[in-house]
């Protein structure tokens, strides 16, 4: 068994260079598997010099760099591709973003024990805000058990990242799994466009589908940089709570939500708008018209 790493990343090879330097004195992680969009050929070369690192330091390293924006979606199912190609099916994928900072091999050793059972198909974990976005924050609400009821009151997705380990109907990133896991056919769905909100939900009933159980890992954790520009903050405010109500639509419908629980997770998203201003509420409407 390996261990991989995926990144997707977007224009921040800067970030990118910064963060994948914390692997390097990693005893338990074996290589990476990056998905690399740079539109720019600045960006293209600083992302060249950066893989060039992380190989000298002796990690099996597998890419691809791109000039051309491929969407979230697009890039982790290509990452996919590449686990799919080149891994065994006992090999472990960890699924991180760019700018995630590695705190060190005790936080993936719980996660190595979790997938060792056959009846687990995926663990997440949760991220360390090192500040907090100034637009469109993640939220999360830690009171032991509540979460989990809403979520399954109103049908829109509330997360718990304190209390664990647990067994879950979602969880948070980073995300681990076995590469068989990838073999019986779960993909992201391209049609989670713009910022690719709920593509790690949908993602995530796939598991659950097929009948494996989902462990929020406590332990198991990144440092999280929270930078508001490149990867899928690309985008302001509108235009994020735009692909949030799509993109939430299009969740909804494709796995059968009954209208009561439509109705509720619209009403938060549209009081979170407004908590957000007019350029927030502004985004849903757009939405709502198109």
């Amino acid at each position: 068994m390996k261990v991989f790493v995926s990144i997707p990343t977007y224009n921040r090879a800067q970030i990118f260079n910064r963060c994948i330097r914390f692997f390097a004195n990693s005893r338990l992680i074996h290589g990476f598997i990056i998905v690399i969009q740079a539109t720019t050929i600045d960006e293209a070369e600083k992302y060249n010099k950066a893989i060039k690192e992380i190989k000298d330091i002796g990690f099996e390293t597998l890419y691809i760099l791109r000039h051309n924006r491929m969407g979230s979606t697009g890039a982790r199912n290509k990452i996919f591709e590449i686990a799919i190609d080149s891994l065994t099916k006992d090999d472990i994928l960890i699924m991180y973003d760019d700018d995630f900072i590695y705190p060190g091999d005790y936080t993936i050793r719980p996660i190595l024990k979790w997938l060792t059972y056959n009846s687990v198909g995926m663990v997440g974990g949760k991220v360390i805000n090192l500040q907090r976005r100034r637009i469109d924050p993640d939220f999360s609400l830690n009171i032991a058990n509540i979460a989990d009821k809403l979520t399954e009151l109103t049908g829109f997705i509330i997360l718990n990242t304190k209390y664990g380990p647990r067994e879950t109907n979602y969880t948070s990133h980073p995300l681990a799994l076995r590469t068989e896991i990838l073999h019986k056919g779960i993909r992201y769905d391209e049609k989670y466009r713009g910022i690719g909100y709920r593509e790690e939900s949908d993602l995530q009933r796939q598991v659950k589908a097929m009948g494996y159980k989902i462990i929020f890992e406590p332990r198991f954790f990144a440092y999280h940089l929270a930078v508001e520009v490149g990867g899928n903050r690309y985008s302001d405010i509108e235009d994020r709570m735009y692909w949030k109500w799509k993109n939430h639509m299009y969740f909804m419908n494709k796995w059968h939500y009954p209208i009561y629980k439509k109705i509720f997770s619209y009403i938060i998203l549209t009081n979170y708008a407004l908590i957000n201003g007019p350029l927030a509420v502004k985004g849903i409407i757009k939405a709502v018209r198109s």
